[in-house]
């Protein structure tokens, strides 16, 4: 290695770009290419900026790999400075060579560098200027960045001032295929219809062929607003503009919307910062502070922003960018006056229409109690799984409430019993090698009128995952089910009906595949015995049945069950733990989505449909006054 004084080399402007296009454009692909085009167009929209230019026009050639821009400007300066011949070859040639260094000319606008038209130059096989001043057009070509002629060349006599530039990238720097297009015309009229909102007032018109069509925006950001802000929640914008001493301007304009995500479209002099900038945490900052301090709350700030749209437009005489491409503004002061233009725009909003800013604070207190109760129930879950994970792997035991069975698998039933009497009765009269028994205490909690996590704490809910060993929600896994079926048994009664309601929606809530499988049934028990000395006893499941058997069975001493816990064993040996007469009746769901709807009317917190229910369906007796 001989590393040397020799070794130093200095690359001119034009070797430089066309050795690393993404260093000038941002990208060394076809966004560079896109990139080199709005350069050129800013330096139009500069002239729009400054009241020169009521009209720029942009046109595709049929191939779309050539493409010029076109404003009513006051032209680019051509001829000799006293220091070069001709000053459009250092304009379009040189790093740096601008007449925009100084205000008096251009203030507030785009093009600040003096680097992107020359990139963009030397970057193309083909570039042309022709520039309208004093009379005449003056034209001057390049080929490779290099200049055709040393002069421009005086062309036809005109009356009109202006600019037309016209250019071919050449491809191979860009690494671009010659059958693939250089632009792509959806995206040069989006960005023409994005830009004439941010310079109202001029008309961006947009040719290729027989194609043509205009952008025009009279209010500016408000028409951009109207575009873009889709399903508010509260009608009227919250709206703000302030000039401050150094001559920035900040212009807000904002709503809340149903979306989840919140958006913040920063634009200067015109141009989109697609990545935002300093502007964005003024506008985050005074959004979460200042309405926390008018609704007198302390929302998290991502819950207050979420669903936020916020267009922020600024005009600033000294931008400073995160690179050419100019996609982040970062001057530090903008953090300050953003928020505090979004600030005071906030605060008259809020006085002003004070209905839809409380809609809007009702709106996130919503919002921020179904996070809490998310975030507890994720938390919940995550328990029960390492909880039921445990259980699987034999490290914790059983759940007290489980008198389990000696061999599991598809010929194995759990028995769901309500009542410590009625499970005394059935562990005797069971078989203990296939029919497992677990006990639970009244009504169940009700899964569709509590939260995720209190579900899940729940004692009974937890032994009742654990004793089946399948998981829940997202991670159920059939294979693992420890039993061929699950069995409900309750008493024939109004709460023996309602308990059997609260299992199937706690299933259907936590395992409805168990359901759809098939593997959910409800063990009938029965309501009336006949018995007769030396006969075998009948049982009887409804009052239906009762009807049709006594004049078969007379002479029978008839006995109610008022419940499971006044069942002997031996009438639950011969009914409900017999397998070939117990009533086992397998729950079917037909149709999932009005399984849901009903549990939700029957179960759920809301009481005006299922009052509307039961008066349609109840049978009441004559002593019901309606109350």
């Amino acid at each position: 290695m001989n590393y040397n004084a020799n070794s130093i080399q200095t690359k001119d402007f034009r070797t430089a770009c066309r050795d690393a296009p993404s260093m000038y454009l941002g990208d060394d692909g076809q966004n560079g290419i896109f990139n080199s085009w709005l350069e050129i167009l800013n330096n139009a929209c500069d002239e729009a900026i400054m009241g020169r230019a009521a009209t720029i026009t942009v046109t595709l050639s049929n191939d779309d790999n050539t493409i010029s821009v076109e404003d009513t400007g006051a032209g680019i300066p051509h001829g000799s400075n006293g220091k070069v011949k001709e000053v459009l070859i250092e304009i379009f040639t040189k790093a740096h060579s601008s007449g925009k260094f100084d205000h008096e000319n251009y203030h507030k606008v785009r093009g600040i560098y003096g680097i992107g038209a020359s990139a963009t130059c030397v970057c193309s096989s083909f570039f042309e200027v022709v520039t309208n001043r004093e009379g005449y057009s003056w034209i001057l070509q390049f080929k490779e960045g290099v200049p055709q002629t040393e002069e421009a060349v005086k062309s036809s006599p005109t009356s009109s001032t202006g600019t037309k530039i016209t250019f071919t990238p050449n491809k191979t720097l860009f690494h671009l295929a010659d059958s693939i297009p250089a632009f792509d015309a959806i995206r040069i009229r989006k960005e023409l219809e994005l830009t004439s909102y941010f310079i109202p007032n001029v008309s961006f018109i947009f040719n290729r062929g027989a194609e043509s069509c205009s952008y025009f925006s009279k209010d500016g950001i408000k028409d951009f607003a109207a575009k873009q802000i889709t399903n508010p929640i509260h009608d009227h914008w919250i709206y703000g503009y302030k000039q401050f001493e150094d001559e920035v301007e900040v212009e807000i304009i904002g709503q809340w919307t149903k979306s989840s995500q919140e958006k913040i479209f920063v634009f200067s002099n015109g141009a989109f910062n697609a990545d935002g900038g300093s502007p964005v945490q003024g506008v985050k900052t005074a959004i979460t502070r200042t309405f926390n301090t008018l609704a007198n709350t302390d929302f998290d700030g991502d819950n207050v922003r979420k669903g936020f749209v916020c267009i922020v437009n600024i005009k600033h005489p000294n931008p400073i960018y995160q690179n050419q491409v100019k996609n982040k503004i970062q001057n530090p002061e903008l953090v300050g006056y953003t928020s505090k233009v979004v600030s005071e725009a906030l605060r008259q909003f809020a006085s002003q229409y004070r209905e839809e800013f409380s809609k809007i604070v009702e709106i996130i207190d919503r919002q921020e109690k179904a996070e809490v109760a998310a975030s507890r129930a994720r938390e919940a879950i995550l328990n029960q799984t390492k909880s039921l994970a445990l259980a699987s792997s034999k490290k914790v035991l059983m759940p007290d409430k489980l008198k389990d069975c000696e061999k599991h698998g598809n010929d194995s039933i759990l028995l769901i019993v309500e009542g410590d009497s009625a499970c005394s009765g059935i562990m005797v009269a069971r078989d203990i090698e296939t029919e497992a028994i677990f006990a639970i205490r009244g009504k169940i909690i009700n899964f569709l009128k509590n939260p995720l996590d209190k579900v899940l704490e729940n004692q009974e809910v937890d032994g009742i995952l654990k004793a089946l060993g399948c998981g829940f929600g997202q991670n159920f896994n059939e294979k693992r089910l420890r039993y061929g079926k699950i069995a409900i048994c309750v008493d024939a009664d109004a709460d023996g009906y309602n308990i059997f309601c609260l299992l199937s929606t706690l299933f259907y809530g936590l395992t409805p595949k168990l359901i759809e499988s098939g593997r959910l049934y409800w063990l009938r028990a029965p309501l009336y015995k006949l018995s007769k000395s030396g006969k075998k006893s009948i049982y009887l499941y409804s009052d239906e049945e009762l009807a049709q058997a006594q004049t078969r069975y007379s002479g029978y001493e008839r006995t109610r069950f008022k419940g499971l816990g006044e069942l002997q064993a031996e009438d639950m040996k011969a009914t409900m733990c017999h397998k070939e007469n117990r009533q086992l009746e397998k729950l079917v769901l037909s149709d999932i989505e009005q399984a849901y709807t009903q549990l939700e009317m029957l179960m759920g917190k809301f009481v005006d449909d299922r009052r509307e229910f039961l008066f349609d369906n109840a049978e009441f007796g004559e002593d019901y006054d309606g109350n």
